[in-house]
């Protein structure tokens, strides 16, 4: 872990307690106390998961929990943030929004390609006609947007 903060006396983390999960099949060590977010950065992942509309990479921001810049998977429950949910040993975290894998996702293409149907609201603007098609075209932007799927 050698991107750790010096030693302070405040700290919440108790470095005299190693634990360890899961995070896209890899073993990442962290301590008690950590979150999922601060140990996977004191591990070096700078990238957590991807944006859903346009899936640019995405990592720590605020660190309270007001973003959706660090949504993960944590043993089977999409949606939880990275940086306020503290870590338990053998814990299972996926990234989201992400397909096949975050560092090579194939939805990157339509903010590398771009468009006339890529700029902000294009869904709005292309996707209304006609009427009858719309619930289509809903399930199909639900599905490229990948905000998580649900345990059965």
């Amino acid at each position: 872990m050698s991107d750790r903060l010096p030693l302070r006396p405040t700290q919440r983390i108790d470095r005299r307690r190693a634990v360890s999960f899961e995070f896209d099949g890899r073993r990442v060590d962290a301590y008690a106390g950590d979150t999922i977010g601060s140990a996977l950065h004191a591990s070096g992942r700078r990238v957590i998961s991807r944006s859903f509309k346009y899936h640019r990479p995405r990592g720590l921001l605020c660190c309270a929990g007001h973003c959706p810049n660090c949504l993960v998977e944590v043993d089977g429950w999409p949606g939880v943030r990275a940086c306020t949910e503290p870590v338990r040993q053998g814990m299972d975290v996926r990234h989201m929004n992400a397909s096949p894998s975050l560092r090579f996702d194939l939805m990157r293409g339509t903010d590398l390609l771009g468009s006339r149907l890529t700029p902000p609201g294009f869904y709005y603007k292309t996707f209304f006609r006609p009427r009858r098609l719309w619930p289509l075209y809903e399930k199909v932007l639900r599905t490229a947007a990948g905000l998580g799927r649900l345990p059965k």
